[in-house]
């Protein structure tokens, strides 16, 4: 698994160096696509489902999974990348929003209430941890920054299978379990 996370990771890093005003979502998936089969993995999102590419693409308002087209990213956009690869028999799954050019102060403040949400969510894991803590951790930053959090998606665990459990809620709540080394 360490090794389809560290693909996942390189591969993300790559598909971030192609953001930029006039690089098209379709050519972020065509190159995720090629890295991904170069070293020796499968793009998990390809026809998981009903889904027809290689990586989840989620510009502006898209909240998650958005589908790689022909529209040319803009100056001021911010674009989600989210890679999954499937290599020797394990997920690896990983994302990352990025600024395509500069943001906005309301765009910039967003983002980086985000990525304090997902420190704040991590430094709180650990054995014996409740699960409940990462959504109390995640609401607590926005509810300092006046956000709200969307309820409609969660985290989920991921090793042999794709999407496993424990799902994870990023929002306060009452969810029953404990974090546990090799979680299942």
């Amino acid at each position: 698994m360490r090794a389809a996370c560290k693909l996942a990771a390189e591969v993300l890093a790559q598909a971030g160096s192609l953001v930029k005003p006039g690089v098209t979502t379709e050519e972020i998936d065509i190159a995720v696509h090629e890295m991904t089969i170069a070293a020796g993995a499968y793009p998990s999102p390809r026809n998981y489902g009903k889904f027809p590419k290689s990586v989840c693409t989620s510009v502006n308002e898209v909240m998650c999974h958005g589908i790689p087209d022909g529209r040319p990213l803009r100056e001021g956009d911010i674009v989600n990348i989210d890679v999954t690869v499937y290599l020797n028999g394990y997920h690896g799954d990983t994302s990352r929003t990025f600024y395509v050019g500069t943001p906005s102060p309301s765009t910039r403040k967003l983002v980086e209430a985000n990525e304090e949400a997902l420190r704040e969510a991590i430094q709180v894991c650990g054995p014996g941890v409740p699960c409940s803590a990462i959504g109390a951790a995640c609401g607590a930053v926005a509810a300092k920054h006046k956000l709200t959090v969307v309820r409609d998606f969660i985290g989920h665990g991921v090793g042999t299978v794709f999407h496993a459990a424990p799902q994870i809620f990023h929002h306060n709540n009452n969810q029953p379990g404990k974090m546990q080394v090799g979680f299942k």
